[in-house]
């Protein structure tokens, strides 16, 4: 824990945060995965809190690739051993290289939304929306509501729910992507 406070601390820009996820956090978004989910994807990894809970919760048959770009935090994520598990040293914009349109089951964002240019959030959530298939399930945690009509935009049927027992307390978005049929 006190690896990743230190770290959060000395990069506030990127992190968004100075405390770990909670593992309320973790556990709200992870049982939020689909049950017949097969690909699964995480941005921003960081220490790998919210990593464990997502592979101890998805389905048998799913699949996690993790993206985290800091150099700091990859030596946490090297460590976690898994079968079902792998790891990307590179930009959540990747996604749109390493996975085929409509290939993704379920992407669970870690990452500072809210600190990012507004012309980055609408390349990272096209890029998300691109990836997921149809009726694919985006979430995304933040630690207060300034983007929620941005997300809207993405995601039409947007959900939220409030996870009071995180340092700061935290909103989860649950978005689907639109079938072909409703597409936006």
């Amino acid at each position: 824990m006190k690896g990743f406070t230190r770290y959060a601390l000395k990069n506030l820009k990127s992190t968004g945060s100075i405390a770990r996820s909670s593992k309320f956090l973790a556990r709200n978004l992870a049982k939020q995965i689909p049950s017949d989910a097969r690909t699964i994807i995480e941005l921003g990894a960081g220490d790998g809190i919210i990593t464990k809970e997502l592979l101890k919760y998805m389905p048998q048959q799913a699949h996690l690739t993790a993206y985290e770009i800091s150099e700091e935090l990859l030596p946490l994520l090297l460590k976690i051993e898994h079968p079902q598990f792998s790891l990307k040293h590179s930009s959540a914009l990747d996604i749109i290289q390493d996975f085929a349109i409509d290939s993704v089951d379920c992407l669970v964002s870690c990452l500072p939304l809210a600190l990012f240019p507004l012309e980055m959030k609408h390349e990272l959530l096209t890029h998300i929306r691109s990836v997921l298939k149809p009726n694919g399930v985006f979430l995304q945690y933040q630690y207060w509501l300034s983007d929620k009509a941005l997300i809207k935009e993405y995601f039409p049927h947007l959900k939220t729910n409030w996870v009071p027992l995180n340092l700061p307390p935290s909103f989860v978005y649950s978005g689907k992507k639109p079938s072909h049929k409703e597409n936006v």
